[in-house]
């Protein structure tokens, strides 16, 4: 429904603006993270080593600041998270090779390899935290590895691993539970669009919602060249019905009428409650001669329901390639449903190739 396909695409807004906000946010953080790399390095003693960092440092602040530049497109983009996740995982190992040339397991550069794993707790998927929390200690392991002079006391050491695995296991903890939220987010905004778009008493499209939906059939048909056809549904003497058998009966036969439209559908087909006791059917891909079927089953259906019996006169009307809008084909339709009223009630009309009307035999 277009109702729905409107929710999507705001959904799908919000999803953009979020992305971009997070990585906004964590590129911001990296950059000024580089800088803060930066200041150290060049307050602390000058090593053969420095120049290559200063190098790196300086290097991924500049790349880190362009990319910025580039958020606003990457965020509108399907693989979003996925650049998101091999830019932390290369962060950390990049951060990890800079502890290990200042100084192995001693180096306080160590400590900012927590850092994507805290950003995958803000907005990854529990599988990309996972691979967050598992890389950082991967790097602990290597930068223990390559350290040829381990001064740290094992103790210390093993609380760094601690700290590492307590805070992945936060982060995925957080990933699970967002997704779970974000899941039943999903089905409630499913749901409450579909009862935005759903007649409370018939359970066939409102109004409105069989307008949109109209609109979209008609566009496609035109794009695609396909016929479209519109059934519409009048209870015949639907106030005497209300005041020989009262207001209840009145809802049943509403109730009735919906649910022989709905198990006539066929996948593709809408139905709608248009008014007080009128329906309509979009039925896509159809020509008049198939509406024509459609609609016999329909009387059919109403006819074999018991007593009190419920008769209902029904008009039809094909897409014209002419005049395809939403107005005429409503006019047409409704054209041939008052020429069944006017000659008898409890029947099927239609418009000829040259506008005359035609009830239709049986």
């Amino acid at each position: 429904m277009d109702g729905v396909r409107l929710d999507r695409r705001r959904h799908d807004q919000l999803n953009e603006a979020f992305w971009l906000s997070h990585m906004r946010v964590g590129f911001g953080v990296f950059v000024g993270e580089c800088l803060v790399v930066v200041m150290y390095l060049r307050a602390t003693p000058a090593e053969a080593s420095r120049g290559l960092l200063l190098g790196i440092a300086v290097g991924a602040a500049c790349v880190g600041a362009l990319s910025f530049l580039a958020l606003g497109w990457i965020a509108r983009q399907s693989w979003r998270m996925g650049f998101s996740l091999i830019w932390s995982l290369g962060c950390g190992w990049a951060l990890a090779a800079c502890a290990h040339l200042d100084g192995g397991l001693d180096s306080p550069l160590l400590y900012l390899v927590l850092f994507p794993v805290i950003y995958a707790a803000l907005a990854y998927r529990p599988w990309a935290a996972v691979s967050c929390g598992l890389s950082a200690l991967a790097q602990l392991a290597v930068i223990s590895a390559t350290d040829p002079d381990i001064t740290t006391p094992r103790a210390n050491l093993l609380m760094i691993a601690a700290v590492i695995v307590g805070m992945s296991a936060l982060a995925v903890a957080a990933a699970i539970y967002r997704d779970q939220l974000q899941r039943s987010e999903a089905v409630l905004l499913t749901e409450i669009a579909a009862l935005a778009d759903t007649d409370g008493l018939t359970g066939c499209l409102n109004h409105r919602a069989f307008h949109e939906h109209l609109a979209v059939e008609i566009e496609r048909a035109l794009r695609h060249h396909r016929p479209l056809s519109l059934i519409v549904v009048d209870i015949d003497d639907f106030k005497s019905v209300n005041d020989t058998y009262g207001h209840p009966f009145g809802d049943e036969a509403l109730v009735a009428v919906a649910a022989a439209l709905r198990g006539e559908l066929r996948s593709g087909d809408v139905a709608g409650r248009v008014g007080g006791d009128e329906f309509a059917i979009i039925l896509a891909e159809t020509a008049i001669d198939g509406a024509e079927t459609h609609a016999r089953r329909i009387t059919r259906t109403l006819e074999r329901r018991p007593a009190p019996r419920i008769a209902v006169s029904i008009g039809l009307a094909g897409l014209d390639s002419s005049e395809p809008s939403a107005a005429h084909l409503l006019r047409e339709a409704d054209r041939a449903l008052y020429h069944v009223k006017d000659t008898g009630r409890h029947g099927i009309a239609t418009t000829s190739s040259s506008g005359a009307l035609i009830r239709l035999a049986g």
